[in-house]
């Protein structure tokens, strides 16, 4: 009984050794995941904080890189001083067919700062001044938002809720720095878009700033948004068509 007894306190304590061993080869083979970290940006001294589900969710809603977009913001003001980081990425390939109707539902989930859609259709349709004059039309082209870092206007002047910035002509294939649209034409979109500051809806931008947008389309829009840098990006994309006298 005794030898058995022995036996069995052994066996016990190797019973024991081997669960606690197993225990602490099981804990080091499953480490926890660690999770994707939000991400900052400051701006003239306000730094707003992204959490890793927006960043997410944004990319999913402009069909960009999650971490390409984390990248671009943190990278903060591009090297001509600009901080518009959708301008930059290039977006995924989608073979999904969309409809206006579709993109219409997705745009009015894009909320400004304080809750209100960045974007929305015109409430009134307001007479053209541009209707006795000769237009010219763009249709289908993309916008983003770009924020203050403390510059001027590539027009020498300082930048004012209202203004957008275009192309230079170097960029889609000419020879001159001068904008795709010039300087001191306005722009009337066919959206209202929402601007902070109790400015509210325009759909009327004065073209005073350039920018490079690479992957965006020839004619792009870069609408000023000031020091809302969260409205800004929540803006990300957004397909617009506009018209500007010639």
């Amino acid at each position: 009984m005794k030898l058995l007894k022995v036996v069995s306190s052994a066996a016990l304590s190797s019973a024991m050794l081997l669960t606690i061993a197993s225990g602490a080869f099981a804990q080091a083979s499953s480490p926890v995941a660690k999770e994707a970290s939000g991400v900052s940006v400051t701006l003239d001294g306000k730094t707003t904080t992204f959490s890793s589900a927006e960043i997410d969710r944004l990319a999913a809603q402009n069909n960009v890189d999650a971490n390409a977009l984390r990248k671009a913001i943190e990278s903060g003001p591009d090297e001509e001083g600009r901080f518009s980081p959708f301008s930059k990425l290039p977006q995924l390939k989608n073979d999904e067919v969309t409809t206006q109707k579709q993109l219409d539902q997705a745009n009015e989930q894009r909320l400004s700062s304080t809750g209100e859609p960045l974007v929305r259709s015109k409430a009134t349709s307001k007479s053209s001044s541009f209707s006795a004059l000769s237009t010219i039309s763009k249709t289908n082209q993309d916008s983003t938002a770009y924020n203050w870092t403390g510059n001027k206007t590539a027009n020498g002047n300082w930048p004012a809720l209202g203004i957008c910035a275009t192309h230079r002509q170097k960029d889609i294939g000419g020879s001159t720095y001068a904008p795709v649209i010039p300087f001191g034409k306005l722009i009337s979109t066919n959206k209202d878009i929402w601007l902070p500051d109790g400015v509210g809806y325009k759909s009327d931008f004065t073209v005073d700033d350039t920018g490079s947008g690479p992957n965006r389309t020839a004619y792009w829009i870069d609408i000023f948004y000031n020091k809302d840098t969260q409205s800004a990006i929540n803006y990300g994309v957004i397909k617009l068509d506009y018209t500007y006298t010639s």
